[in-house]
């Protein structure tokens, strides 16, 4: 490339420099004005869209920064509030829990009060659960320093639920009256036949050892004999939902769901034996 070529940009600029000046001058001599004015007034036409430009940048520079720290003043806010939102949400769901749980305390002391006997029942908190195809059993936070033993009957505001059959210090084992191995004598409150209530591992009972001429109706309720000497008499303990006669005739087939749903149990009441003598 020639110096000629390289100089010819510089050289158009200049002479465009030129030509603007001389119009400005002409156009300000008729306009009437001293050379200092129109080559004020020359420089401020020229400048005008650099300054224009620098204004305009520094304008969105500063719109930007404001932006941005308007943005991070209200990211700030937002986590405030949520951290504010998350706690109320914790103390509303804590009063939540403890109004269900005097209301569950509530029943049981109104079961209590149904039964003179229960007067000195402790009331305990279910803190474990073994549940499967072979045991149905509760863990609870009651044990012998409390004066828990084996057989002690337990309850729920629905009525029987198990009985104790092992013992910690502080904590204890019920064995539900679904377990298979659980049995309970009861009557049919209706018309006072007595028969023994078997677990089936899940979360129903049988009633078993009963003749096939007895009468069983769907709906009769199941109350505790008192004569396995384990459960006080007269507690609900469950109803009949099903009941047919076997294929050999000589015996019934009879269904009966607990009062109680093992999955909702949080609170039991517990009959410690009573003193000796």
């Amino acid at each position: 490339m020639s110096v000629l070529s390289r100089r010819l940009p510089w050289l158009a600029c200049l002479a465009v420099v030129f030509i603007f000046l001389t119009l400005c001058v002409n156009f300000g001599l008729r306009q009437g004005g001293t050379l200092v004015s129109i080559a004020e007034r020359a420089a401020l036409t020229m400048v005008y869209p650099i300054q224009k430009g620098i204004d305009l940048a520094f304008t969105r520079c500063s719109q930007g920064f404001d932006h941005y720290i308007w943005l991070v003043g209200v990211e700030e806010k937002n986590r405030e509030l949520e951290k504010s939102v998350a706690e109320l949400n914790y103390h509303l769901a804590r009063l939540e829990e403890i109004r269900q749980e005097n209301r569950r305390l509530h029943e049981l002391l109104n079961f209590k009060e149904q039964f003179d006997i229960l007067d000195r029942g402790i009331a305990s908190h279910v803190i474990g659960r073994q549940t499967n195809d072979l045991s149905r059993i509760l863990i609870v936070d009651c044990g012998s320093l409390q004066g828990i033993k084996p057989n002690n009957p337990v309850f729920t505001p629905g009525g029987v639920i198990g009985r104790v059959v092992a013992c910690g210090r502080h904590s204890a084992k019920v064995l539900l009256l679904t377990d298979q191995n659980s049995s309970c004598d009861v009557i049919v409150q209706r018309n006072r036949i007595r028969g023994t209530l078997q677990g089936t591992g899940d979360q129903f009972c049988r009633l078993a050892y009963l003749q096939n001429t007895v009468e069983i109706k769907i709906g009769d309720r199941l109350i505790t004999s008192g004569l396995d000497n384990i459960f006080p008499k007269g507690i609900t303990v469950g109803t009949v939902v099903a009941a047919a006669h076997d294929d050999n005739g000589l015996s019934q087939s009879i269904k009966v769901k607990p009062e109680f749903d093992l999955d909702q149990i949080e609170e039991v009441y517990i009959l410690p034996a009573p003193p000796t003598l």
